[in-house]
């Protein structure tokens, strides 16, 4: 029997090391449809676009089958930021998102972390909001689920 991977197959390795706003076969990551696809069904309707408007990242890191994206606004990084978690199938992981005003679907000022199964609100304890590298992401991640 012959086993073949469906055209619908997902892989989004090609963002590892470009910046979140680069594009990659004609999109962005955040504009990639797998991403807005798994980003909004997990966080709600337009945080994808949200987060497409931020305009600063960090190179996207794979960690496992993660690659993480460090995102903020341009000129107000620590007001609005998120890192987030999709696999490179596509499938979505986990998202820590800040929004000083509530952009993001929090109350103002507190941070919000999503996944398939919870979206929890934080207090915004160092002022910083959400995770700066993929590092700093998983470890906070890890504390989240506890």
């Amino acid at each position: 029997m012959l086993v073949c991977s469906p055209a619908w197959a997902i892989d989004l390795s090609g963002y590892v090391g470009a910046y979140p706003f680069d594009r990659i076969d004609g999109y962005s990551f955040f504009d990639n449809p797998a991403v807005k696809s798994a980003t909004d069904g997990a966080a709600g309707a337009g945080i994808s676009d949200w987060l497409a408007d931020l305009q600063v990242g960090l190179p996207i890191e794979q960690e496992a089958d993660g690659l993480v994206a460090i995102v903020c606004e341009k000129h107000n990084c620590a007001g609005n930021n998120a890192a987030v978690a999709i696999s490179v199938s596509g499938s979505f992981i986990a998202a820590c998102l800040y929004s000083e005003d509530g952009e993001d679907g929090a109350a103002p000022g507190k941070v919000r972390w999503v996944n398939t199964e919870f979206n929890k609100q934080m207090d915004n304890l160092d002022d910083r909001g959400c995770p700066q590298d993929a590092s700093q992401f998983l470890d906070a991640y890890s504390r989240v689920l506890k």
